[in-house]
């Protein structure tokens, strides 16, 4: 048998039994002092000694040990009230941690009852069922109940009861999946009472508590307030009340609410405990007259109170009952697809959906339905009754729609009274399908059709560890992350196979495909890569042998659908065009009485966020709202794409296959640089550049970027980092050809665009058709084709702007045009770092950053003249006796995390000598430069004061980071206390830098300013690094 362990169950007062975490947590503790002191359970001799403790851990540890300690349990109710005003998420959190030790401690008796055999066949088959393996191998030979219960709870959060159930139900262990049934739920009846007595139950028991509670004077009704919130932990039915899923009314409207509202709220929250509750409540106000007056009522006859407020708390609760009640009918596989057939349905009446993260979140038996119960009854009110019973209809539950369609009718006769509120008028206009009214989607949704079922039928030969690796693999890529930023990672992580690829559809459509391609070879499942290219070559949907399956993934594979179209039709708007629609939009939504979403958005939002939420907001009716904004912008043309025959969907990979692009367009000099304008507010982030220009052709100074535009235009961009995407790349079989770019237009619009590449052209004509340019969208990596190829450029075919870069096919030897960037370190002997890169302003830019930041300076040197060969080796030599240079050679290649270089040490140089690169096994080099003493051997307290002094109207300017650089000013002695608080008050950066300038480094002299710049080096990296540009 397994070895019987757990915690204690004894009763605790709650402040005993959470002593560590209220003492280690709690942290402002002044008020509830205050608060003790006032209602007399400290007196002043105890207030002011633990006033006087410095720490409010140490406030804490004395209050509980002394004054609360000799008071007893009426001054720990007293401090436990305090607590709930002051402290409501730790209380709350830690109510949830002692019902959920309780749950625990059932589901550990619960498995004491299996063999060992059975219990190594209950881990095994909670590994396969969730797709993610909870027990290592050590763990496998785990016995301890109480240990396997604590590391479900820990993988699978509120998910763990629902999926024991369904695996002891797997096992045939029914007598064990009944004990868990009777332990953690209440039992249900044969006779199901209809909506309607439900609803005149719950009146009678609101009737009830008003009529023992009327004499309650404005203080005690605040009092009672209070005691409910005891009750609810302390009373002594808690475990009852706890087993019956009793749930916390939350403080604001409670405290709000008058006599009829708080008991509205008590059978919203506790339905019919509302009874024991108020008895408990009275018993601890010592009102047992109040409580036999109660109990005397009961028996009485009610009178019918009439009020709308009344009649929708108890329309509220009975159908939250009668929809769960429903629900927990639903089998575990059943209710794992009920989230899916909801947002289909939501869909289909264009009614806000739920998001996905707390699809996830509720991921469970009977939590899920719950929770789900909550959402619904919340957001839709009595209409949730009609929603259920569709779903329930879509999933061939017609034993179960029968009882809610008699609800449905006895709903549509009280909607007179209370319809109002709950919005009870559904029309067929709300229940047809969009592909009724628009043919042009069927295709598109059988293609999506075809592709859930590939990837289903694909993903489920992944073993457990290697799903995991899977969804580890897709959840690191932007696209999908940031769908998610609020949702724990453990819950992504476990998500099923089902839930993974139907989240992929709906994020990526039909490029998920490439995205699951990618993902399986990096995995080194080929096998499963050449299923997925077979079978997605044009073949027909394949039908799920299971008809209830089919019928979901013909419901998601819709809403991708036409989440596609629809981002399909957004990106033929220009940036203006765009501007435009999100302002026609909210007009539009605003006659119709629907919510607001533009709010949401930023005038740079993104075309596919733009969409899903409006997919999610109002459902199929976005095709509608889309077509009218375009409507008022005469972009008839999209309207009718909208609303005739489509031509099908573009392939995932467009461009992958280039057409000969021909001869190089001739490289015209007739462009005019521009300086742009850094912006740094982060030292550990890159710099946004920013360049405005009128009509005409332009290039960047820095990065090399060039433009057309017939307007003044305005934009932005950041270097991105080639790391996490390079290895895409490679396995892509590309090679990369020139810097990521991030470009956001902010304001009009730019006609062309042209990205710089490193890549040499001359008298190798046969890579013109080799170029590819990357596009990082939404949905993931995009090889598309380029327009024109120059020596030094290649023009984008759409000027739509995401992360941007040159590639090209490998399998072709190329040259790239490179760099020598030297750095001069600060040790005492004259070492240098030399670094052979390409021609990547974005690689040198984070060189400059690390560089700079350990106190390193560059020396300015030319680059190569010629173009280098790509993994060719070089070889660095210098003609002065005693230097040292290592390595010996180095293979010129793209490294983005730590570039290799060469460091060249002289201990005591007193003379000009000459560096030289030459390849290996060859005599002539391919780059020579001088270094003279006077370059190497400039001491840097000379280059910080005059970098200081020449820089001060820019670093005034431009510095932003300011508190990091005063708080180190301050630890370094440069500044004084008085100083810093002086300068910290002014309001400005500019006038902070300016005072800085003028009092304490210009008092501090050299030596100040000294450590000012190493300072700035550290903080303010890249300014430091483009105003060095600039000088040198």
């Amino acid at each position: 048998m397994a070895e019987v362990a757990g915690p204690s169950t004894g009763y605790e007062h709650f402040v005993d039994k959470h002593r560590s975490e209220l003492i280690e947590i709690v942290s402002d503790v002044e008020p509830i002092l205050n608060e003790l002191l006032h209602q007399n359970v400290i007196q002043q001799e105890s207030y002011d000694k633990i006033k006087t403790l410095p720490t409010a851990e140490e406030k804490m540890r004395e209050l509980i040990s002394g004054p609360l300690k000799s008071c007893g349990v009426l001054g720990k109710d007293i401090f436990y009230e305090i607590l709930i005003e002051n402290e409501p998420l730790l209380i709350q959190d830690l109510e949830t941690m002692d019902a959920e030790a309780e749950t625990m401690s059932r589901l550990c008796e619960t498995l004491n009852v299996l063999n060992s055999e059975e219990l190594g066949k209950f881990k095994t088959l909670i590994d396969l069922e969730t797709g993610f393996p909870l027990f290592s191998r050590n763990q496998h030979e785990m016995t301890n109940t109480w240990d396997i219960v604590e590391l479900m709870v820990e993988t699978y959060s509120r998910q763990y009861l629902g999926l024991t159930k369904y695996v002891l139900k797997l096992m045939e262990r029914t007598d064990l999946v009944q004990r868990l049934i009777d332990t953690c739920t209440a039992t249900k009846e044969k006779h199901r009472p209809s909506l309607r007595q439900r609803v005149e139950m719950m009146e009678s028991v609101i009737e009830l508590l008003l009529e023992a509670l009327k004499d309650l004077s404005e203080a005690e009704l605040k009092e009672f307030k209070t005691t409910l919130c005891l009750v609810y932990l302390f009373g002594d039915s808690f475990v009852q009340l706890m087993q019956q899923r009793v749930k916390y009314i939350p403080l604001d409207p409670l405290d709000k609410a008058d006599m009829q509202g708080t008991v509205c709220l008590m059978v919203q929250y506790y339905g019919q405990q509302s009874v024991e509750m108020t008895k408990e409540s009275l018993k601890m106000m010592k009102r047992t007259d109040l409580v036999q007056r109660l109990t005397d009522s009961s028996s009485r006859p009610k009178k019918k109170l009439q009020s709308s407020l009344i009649n929708k708390a108890a329309t509220m609760r009975a159908v939250k009952d009668l929809l769960l009640e429903t629900l927990n009918d639903l089998s575990y596989e059943e209710q794992k697809n009920l989230k899916w057939f909801l947002q289909f349905t939501f869909f289909q009446r264009s009614l806000p959906q739920i998001h996905w993260s707390r699809l996830l979140e509720e991921d469970m038996a009977e939590d899920m339905a719950e929770s789900l119960v909550d959402v619904m009854v919340e957001k839709y009110g009595q209409k949730s009754v009609e929603v259920t019973r569709e779903v329930l209809m879509d999933m061939n539950r017609t034993d179960l729609v029968r009882s809610l369609s008699e609800t449905s009718s006895e709903l549509e006769v009280a909607a007179g009274s209370s319809g109002d509120v709950f919005g009870v008028n559904t029309t067929e206009k709300e229940k047809h399908s969009v592909e009724e009214d628009w043919p042009a989607l069927i295709q598109k949704v059988e293609s999506m059709e075809s592709v859930i079922e590939l990837l289903l039928e694909t993903l489920k030969h992944l073993s457990v560890a290697e799903l995991e690796e899977f969804r580890d693999a897709l959840l690191s890529q932007p696209e999908f992350h940031r769908h998610f930023l609020s949702t724990p990672l453990m819950l992504l992580q476990t998500a099923h196979v089902q839930d993974t690829v139907f989240f992929m559809v709906q994020i990526c459509g039909q490029k998920c495909l490439e995205k699951t391609k990618y993902i399986l070879m990096t995995m080194m499942r080929t096998d499963l890569v050449q299923r997925l290219s077979d079978s997605s070559s044009g073949s027909k949907k394949k039908h799920s042998a299971d008809e209830h399956r089919s019928a979901l993934i013909h419901k998601i594979a819709t809403i991708a659908a036409v989440q596609q179209l629809l981002l399909e039709t957004l990106n033929n708007l220009s940036y203006k065009e765009l501007g435009e629609f999100k302002e026609i939009l909210p007009s539009i939504i605003s006659k119709k009485v629907l919510p607001d979403i533009s709010s949401m958005w930023s005038y740079g939002a993104d075309r596919a966020d733009m969409v899903n939420e409006m997919v999610h907001t109002y459902g199929q009716q976005s095709v509608e709202l889309t077509r009218e904004v375009l409507m008022d912008m005469e972009r008839t043309d999209l309207v009718q794409r909208l609303s005739k025959p489509s031509s099908g969907l573009k392939g995932p990979s467009r461009g992958l296959e280039h057409e000969d692009i021909g001869s190089a367009m001739q490289d015209s000099s007739d462009w005019t640089k521009i300086e742009p304008e850094v912006n740094s507010t982060d030292a550990d982030e890159a710099p946004t550049y920013s360049l405005q220009s009128e009509a005409g052709n332009f290039e960047c100074s820095v990065s090399g970027l060039r433009w057309v535009c017939k307007e003044k235009v305005s934009f932005k961009y950041q270097f991105c980092s080639w790391e996490e995407p390079m290895e895409r790349m490679e396995s892509m079989k590309y090679m990369l050809a020139g810097p990521l770019i991030d470009i956001t237009v902010d304001a009009w619009k730019l006609d062309e665009v042209f990205l710089p590449h490193w890549i040499c052209i001359d008298d190798n004509p046969e890579i013109l058709n080799k170029f590819a340019v990357l596009h990082i969208d939404d949905c993931g990596d995009v090889v598309e084709k380029v327009a024109e190829v120059t020596s030094s450029h290649v023009k984008l075919s759409e000027p739509v702007f995401s992360p941007r870069a040159v590639l090209m096919k490998v399998g072709v030897p190329v040259k790239i045009n490179c760099k020598v960037l030297i750095y001069k370190t600060n040790t005492a002997f004259l070492t240098l770092h030399v670094y052979l890169i390409p021609c990547d302003p974005g690689l040198q830019q984070e060189l400059n950053r690390r560089q700079f930041s350990s106190g390193y300076r560059a020396i300015q040197k030319p680059h190569p003249e010629n173009s280098l060969k790509m993994r060719d080796r070089f070889i660095l030599t210098a003609d002065l006796d005693g230097a040292e240079i290592y390595p010996e050679k180095l293979k010129l290649r793209y490294e983005s995390r730590d570039p290799n270089f060469f460091e060249v040490y002289v201990e005591n140089p007193d003379r000009k000598f000459t560096l030289k690169l030459t390849k290996e096994n060859e005599h002539q080099p391919v780059w020579t430069c001088a270094l003279r003493k006077e370059e190497y051997q400039s001491s840097a307290l000379i280059q910080v004061e005059h970098f200081v002094d020449k820089h001060q109207c820019d670093l005034i300017a431009r510095v932003s980071n300011t508190g990091p650089i005063l708080d180190n000013l301050l630890r370094e002695g440069v500044i004084q206390q008085e100083d810093y608080d002086t300068i910290r008050t002014i309001p400005t950066t500019q006038e902070r830098m300016r005072k800085l300038f003028s009092g304490p480094l210009k008092a501090g002299g050299q030596a100040a300013k000294d450590v000012f710049f190493r300072i700035l080096k550290k903080e303010e990296s890249y300014l430091v690094a483009d105003l060095d540009r600039k000088e040198s």
